[in-house]
């Protein structure tokens, strides 16, 4: 994986990007610019090893500010206050959106609840369909796991199921 590999950052799609983007950076080695505090701009007398890890900081951070912009969407973009330092930039990013994914969580959460077969289609693809929510929510760090799937599943099935239910509850 590389920089280009990042999923641009829409909005709806942040929990995937931040892994690509740590994962990413990660492989460039710039990862540490989100983790550590800068370092102070060395002085004029200061020892070569000293100016040498801020200048490796400073390399870093612009690398990893211009890989970040160039992972997001104009709009997402301009919504983000302008930084300098890529660590204050990263978690001004998760500050925005950490909003924005507590409501597309409940919408999934609520569309995978209120589901239910209409007698339309094939019973298979109605329950892709209910597998693909909860795919989408353990994407957004949520716990769903297979039993409750199941349950979930077998309630959004009609009366005419009433044996398939009862076997499986």
């Amino acid at each position: 994986m590389n920089h280009n590999s990042i999923e641009t950052l829409t909005g709806s799609n942040y929990s995937k990007w931040k892994q690509n983007l740590e994962i990413s950076l990660g492989f460039l080695d710039y990862d540490f610019v989100l983790k550590e505090k800068p370092p102070q701009e060395p002085a004029a007398d200061a020892s070569a090893e000293t100016k040498t890890k801020f200048a490796k900081w400073e390399k870093a951070n612009k690398m990893a500010m211009l890989i970040m912009q160039r992972a997001m969407s104009s709009s997402v973009k301009g919504s983000i206050p302008k930084s300098k330092n890529a660590q204050q930039y990263y978690e001004a990013i998760a500050q925005r959106f950490k909003e924005s994914e507590k409501a597309v969580k409940s919408t999934l959460l609520n569309q995978l609840i209120d589901m239910k077969y209409d007698g339309q289609g094939c019973v298979r693809a109605h329950i892709m369909n209910l597998i693909d929510l909860g795919t989408k929510l353990q994407e957004l760090d949520m716990t769903v796991d297979e039993d409750m799937m199941v349950h979930f599943a077998l309630n959004s099935l009609p009366t005419e199921f009433k044996s398939l239910k009862e076997t499986y509850m």
